[in-house]
């Protein structure tokens, strides 16, 4: 490859990259901080932080193509790499739309894309319907989320003010669909993924591939998240999720420009993994198949304490066919950190479902202090 690709973060989604570039012997940069899971793995690593706009602007100049792992990074230093011609996928543009929730729904109404109803509220009162709250910016993973019930001592000051209002939709799932696009229009997408929560963390509990949907809501979930994908110019992946209320009703809810946990499941169960895909594209270079081999099931490997990390349990996984452990190389464990993934394989639900609970309390993510003994 001849052309140098720059990643802005060092976590699990850029080290799940990093396998590709090798494969390709593609030249590649990763930028953040000197902790970084990726660290290790990459050659060419860039201490800076992806939340200065100079640290990007600088230290990825020299790149061809800038890619993100995830969406929380400096936009005047995006901005200011195309200034310079690098070609960044996605797009200030695009990663612009998606920092902002509010402006997120906006863009769905402005284009006849189904969603739950909301508006922004300058200061919560109890007279606001039931709900959630959620923070314009700055929310990840979970976080920037408040359930409202109309109790105005339960919600943090953060919640109080200048937050978005969303109607509680009557869910029947969670699903995801990913799409991914090349800088030449090139589209392919995989089939939806279900996702299931787990209601304490607000995290992924884990996802099944494909969704038990029916055709119809299998087709209409694709074309709405093709028709996104189209409006935004999107280049990688894009990670569509959405609601199906027991009316039968799609409704978009965000969006993740970047392989999603929700995707994780590819690596194993179809013909090119979300991360090889999204390469591809903001490389340029034609699609992977999406085509599906197997059933998956991924489960995320959350810290339940913190200090050093330790496993356990990781023999079970290796006993059983179809089971792989994604562990990440995070030397801190912090309670509700995300520290791996398991996924396991199939050729039914059932299978899929028996393994997993069999298999998913048995693996622990915990952290170890070190104890100073006198």
């Amino acid at each position: 490859m001849s052309t140098r690709l720059g990643i802005i973060g060092g976590g699990q989604l850029a080290r799940m990259m990093l396998p590709v570039c090798l494969n390709w012997d593609q030249d590649v940069a990763v930028l953040d901080q000197d902790n970084s899971v990726c660290r290790p793995f990459c050659q060419d690593f860039r201490i800076g932080d992806f939340k200065k706009a100079d640290d990007i602007s600088k230290l990825l100049a020299d790149c061809e193509t800038v890619t993100m792992d995830l969406e929380g990074i400096n936009l005047e230093g995006l901005k200011k790499l195309e200034e310079k011609g690098v070609k960044v996928a996605p797009s200030s543009e695009v990663i612009g739309l998606i920092q902002n929730k509010y402006k997120q729904k906006q863009f769905f109404s402005e284009h006849q894309i189904p969603t739950a109803n909301y508006k922004m509220v300058n200061e919560v009162t109890k007279e606001l319907s039931p709900g959630f709250l959620k923070l314009p910016t700055g929310g990840y993973d979970g976080k920037g989320v408040q359930s409202f019930n109309g109790n105005l001592n339960e919600l943090p000051p953060s919640f109080q003010k200048d937050v978005m209002w969303e109607e509680r939709v009557d869910l029947a799932l969670e699903l995801s669909v990913l799409v991914v696009r090349n800088s030449f229009g090139e589209t392919r997408s995989y089939e939806t993924t279900e996702m299931v929560f787990d209601p304490e963390l607000n995290l992924i509990k884990y996802t099944l591939f494909p969704a038990r949907v029916t055709p119809e809501i299998e087709s209409k979930a694709q074309t709405l998240a093709k028709k996104i994908m189209e409006e935004i110019k999107g280049v990688g992946v894009l990670a569509v999720e959405m609601f199906l209320t027991n009316s039968g009703e799609l409704l978009v809810n965000e969006l993740a420009p970047r392989p999603h946990n929700s995707g994780h499941h590819t690596i194993e169960t179809c013909r090119t993994s979300q991360f090889e895909n999204h390469i591809r594209g903001v490389l340029g270079h034609p699609l992977g198949s999406c085509e599906r081999s197997y059933f998956g099931l991924t489960f995320n490997l959350i810290g339940e304490s913190d200090g050093d990390t330790t496993y356990e349990g990781i023999d079970e996984l290796f006993a059983n066919t179809g089971v792989q452990p994604h562990l990440y190389g995070k030397k801190e464990c912090r309670v509700g950190r995300k520290m791996g993934h398991v996924t396991i394989t199939g050729n039914t639900y059932g299978e899929l479902l028996s393994l997993y609970e069999r298999l998913h309390q048995k693996i622990k993510v915990k952290g170890v202090k070190d104890v100073v003994t006198l």
